[in-house]
């Protein structure tokens, strides 16, 4: 009987080549967006319940960006690779590609570009002159992080001019009680209420990993029956905030003076 022999071509074996680079890519890279994704879960869930400390919840997923960046430049190189050579083996780079830059997008989304549109300070207060004072919550008079008083001022009053106390035209009781009522509807801890003092605070928390920032109303009499209300919002970690703490400030005293 007459032997027959497979002959493999030159152009056969760059295609198993290809499919089989293909294949390892789509392994690399759907591999490191689930590690990734993972760790990055797991370490915001343990901090969001106080396992594990805040920061180093927080930690993995602002440096997942590079890591995350690199795999989806990766992942998009094979997928052209993959698409010139036609080659089918392409589900498991595809959906790594896609893991991964959706992975970098929510690091730019949320941490990178509000990150870049705010100063990096984390103690925001209606009244830089005389910031309202915290006699329950253990906060400093004033948290300026790394920089000094004269900095943090500079870059208050560069960013937040707007955020200044209100007039409200109720009596203080009745205010600070609304401003309660809200606290409450925000679901913050409320650590003091005080009608005589004219003060409430309580903790607030932002953020998946459910950040602490601590938050003092103050309510003032003016002669004409009304109250000024000023507040203060002041996160207990980080340097920049985010913007959470004038986001905060801007809101609850926005519902403040349309609260019934």
């Amino acid at each position: 009987m007459a032997e027959t022999s497979e002959t493999v071509t030159p152009a056969a074996g760059g295609e198993r080549k290809s499919s089989k680079a293909i294949r390892w890519l789509g392994n690399f890279v759907l591999g490191g967006a689930l590690i990734l994704i993972v760790v990055v879960l797991v370490a915001a869930t343990l901090a969001r319940f106080d396992i594990i400390d805040k920061i180093a919840g927080f930690g993995p997923f602002y440096m997942a960006l590079n890591p995350a960046r690199a795999l989806t430049l990766i992942g998009l190189a094979g997928l052209g690779f993959a698409f010139w050579r036609s080659t089918g083996q392409v589900p498991k780079l595809f959906v790594g590609t896609i893991l991964s830059g959706a992975l970098m997008l929510a690091v730019y989304v949320l941490l990178v570009i509000p990150g870049g549109k705010v100063p990096p300070i984390h103690d925001i207060t209606t009244d830089l002159n005389d910031p309202p004072q915290f006699a329950t919550l253990d906060v400093d008079p004033v948290s300026t992080g790394p920089f000094t008083q004269e900095e943090w001022r500079a870059y208050h009053e560069e960013s937040y001019a707007d955020i200044e106390p209100v007039i409200i035209d109720k009596p203080p009781r009745e205010v600070l009680a609304n401003a309660r009522a809200l606290a409450e509807a925000r679901g913050w801890e409320i650590a003091d209420a005080d009608p005589d003092a004219g003060i409430l605070e309580a903790t607030a928390t932002a953020g998946y990993v459910r950040f602490y920032d601590d938050v003092v109303v103050e309510v003032t009499p003016v002669t004409d029956g009304s109250t000024r209300v000023d507040m203060r919002s002041v996160s207990r970690v980080g340097v920049s905030d985010v913007g959470y703490n004038a986001a905060r400030i801007r809101s609850f005293l926005a519902d403040l003076r349309t609260a019934e």
